[in-house]
């Protein structure tokens, strides 16, 4: 489990209200720059904790919310069209340039309803198509002397979009930008980024390689894209939230991560991970991760030894057994956040149902309690070996990841 910041500043309207706000990456607690050495992985991890990790509604509310764009991102637009367009200003980076390509990207958000804006911007001519698309422009005042300034408001005003006025740091600056009827105002004068801060469970990054590898299989089958994501608690944990988030437009119950893949379609998870991938850190498998691993296969045997139906449902449940210790929360909070059904909700929260018992009996064997492990009509034998084949079949997967 670790640490995700991500820092946010407000832009205002003329009127001084809060129009939107910049989402920006932070590595650490302590940056208030974001020292960014990989742009893709930067806008990256902002999307990831935006929309799934910690939420926008948690961190823009119903405001507006500017992300950055790099050259990656504007030439796979299928990655970027995952996330809602109605809350999103997608700021193009100044160092793009205007080739047919990344113009025909630009064409083909804009008809997808997104709003465009122009980063750090300074006029010249190659740049026309650019300003033809974008709803935005800002300027950073820092760049440009006042004169240069004033030019630069009489051009653009001939366009039909708005002007950002950015790093504005001082009140006789501030001024002068009102004078010239700038639309949007950012900068420290008004205030400095705040920075927001949650928990994740960081993936493994040799699983999410794996992953990558097999998506981009044109043969690949859902249900072995659900027993890779399966394998790791991170992954599973937040493919149910991705389904909860804004990225996916779903909002249904689940049993089981197979479904949740079923759910969500091969080509959505193909760029969602994708996203991930360039997001994570490397990190190897943890004993909470190789515990919650043991629980899952033993519930799922278990329902396999019994015939009973959905046992990759029983596998979901032993898996999300152990979320409240990686996370740091409540178990009961952490299940609010995903789509599980109510018999998994109650299994995991009671150990009530079908569901709870095949949870119980792992954890009491767990416990080493053997003396008051019961499953149906299983005897202590075949308890006895199903838990031992879920350690061998979770220390193996530690092994290979």
């Amino acid at each position: 489990m670790a640490d995700i910041f991500i820092g946010r500043q407000p832009i205002f309207d003329q009127s001084m209200n809060v129009f939107a706000y910049e989402l920006l990456f932070r590595s650490d607690s302590q940056s208030q720059s974001a020292q960014v050495f990989d742009g893709d992985s930067a806008t990256s991890q902002v999307l990831m904790n935006c929309f799934v990790d910690i939420g926008l509604e948690n961190i823009v509310g119903s405001n507006k919310a500017f992300i950055n764009l790099t050259k990656t991102f504007l030439s796979n637009t299928d990655l970027i069209m995952l996330a809602p367009a109605d809350q999103l200003v997608l700021e193009v980076l100044e160092d793009i340039e205007p080739t047919e390509d990344i113009i025909a990207a630009l064409s083909l958000l804009k008809k997808n309803g997104y709003t465009l804006a122009l980063d750090d911007f300074i006029y010249d001519s190659k740049f026309d198509p650019f300003i033809n698309f974008s709803d935005i422009i800002k300027i950073d005042i820092t760049a440009l002397n006042n004169d240069e300034i004033k030019q630069h408001v009489e051009k653009l005003k001939s366009f039909n979009l708005k002007l950002l006025a950015e790093k504005v740091e001082t009140y006789e600056e501030f001024k002068f930008l009102k004078e010239l009827d700038f639309d949007y105002y950012q900068g420290y004068f008004f205030s400095k980024p705040e920075l927001i801060t949650a928990k994740s469970i960081s993936p493994n990054q040799l699983t999410v390689l794996h992953l990558i590898a097999r998506v981009n299989d044109p043969e690949v089958e859902v249900e072995e894209l659900s027993k890779i994501i399966s394998t790791d608690v991170s992954l599973s944990h937040k493919v149910l939230k991705f389904i909860n988030s804004p990225f996916s437009g779903l909002r249904a119950q689940v049993d089981s991560i197979q479904q949740a893949v079923i759910l969500i379609g091969l080509s959505t998870i193909k760029n969602w991970v994708t996203i991930m991938a360039l997001a994570n850190g490397s990190k190897k498998p943890d004993e909470l991760n190789t515990t919650a691993l043991v629980r899952a296969r033993c519930c799922e045997l278990l329902a396999k030894s019994l015939k009973l139906a959905k046992p990759d449902g029983f596998f979901t449940v032993g898996l999300f057994s152990s979320l409240d210790a990686m996370m740091d929360q409540p178990l009961e909070v952490l299940l609010n956040e995903l789509p599980l059904s109510e018999d998994s909700r109650s299994a995991l929260l009671e150990q009530k149902g079908e569901l709870g018992e095949a949870l119980n009996c792992a954890l009491t064997m767990e416990r080493n309690d053997f003396g008051l492990v019961s499953f149906g009509e299983l005897g202590l034998t075949e308890l006895s070996d199903i838990y031992l084949q879920a350690i061998h079949w979770a220390d193996g997967l530690s092994e290979n990841f």
